[in-house]
């Protein structure tokens, strides 16, 4: 009997560690992975693969800016190229997030998705509303081998890799 009970115990653990992944997974990617009319993926949270698109898209238009949120070390150990940087852990984070031109369309990313996560929601609540946050962040970026560039923003590096055609390929 106490096997039967603790296999239960064990099932009914496993099952609520399923559900509260699949509730955080879910307000993440929720209504994300699909396309606006443009062809691009809806404004929030996008996948590493949404991220090329979004980048191969909008690369050439002077609206777009890829906003990496973590610090200057973090950057220069490997970043995205055609980034700029505002640090997350600087204080006058929010304020340099409020002087931004809001008419412009942002994707941010950190490491993990955390930091940048909580940026979207500070960019939301100042008016933000053209906004991609790259879930995962560059981890996610690296493990699915996209390329990066190591060294400083404002100075010669080295970068790697290229970007595929689409995320299709």
């Amino acid at each position: 009997m106490k096997i039967r009970t603790k296999s239960i115990g064990v099932l009914a653990l496993a099952f609520l560690v399923a559900a509260a992944v699949n509730g955080c997974w879910a307000t993440q990617s929720a209504g994300e992975l699909g396309e606006a009319d443009n062809g691009m993926p809806h404004y929030g949270v996008i996948i590493s693969q949404q991220t090329v698109d979004v980048i191969l898209g909008l690369q050439e238009d002077p609206e777009f800016v890829l906003l990496d949120i973590r610090t200057p070390a973090e950057v220069e150990a490997g970043h995205i190229s055609g980034a700029v940087n505002l640090d997350f852990h600087d204080p006058a984070f929010r304020d340099d997030l409020a002087a931004l031109d809001r008419d412009k369309v942002y994707l941010i990313y950190c490491r993990t998705g955390n930091r940048s996560g909580q940026a979207y929601s500070i960019m939301k609540e100042l008016g933000f509303e053209r906004v991609y946050d790259m879930g995962g962040g560059i981890m996610q970026w690296i493990a699915a081998g996209y390329p990066v560039c190591i060294g400083q923003l404002n100075a010669e590096h080295s970068c790697s890799g290229e970007l595929p055609k689409s995320s299709d390929t």
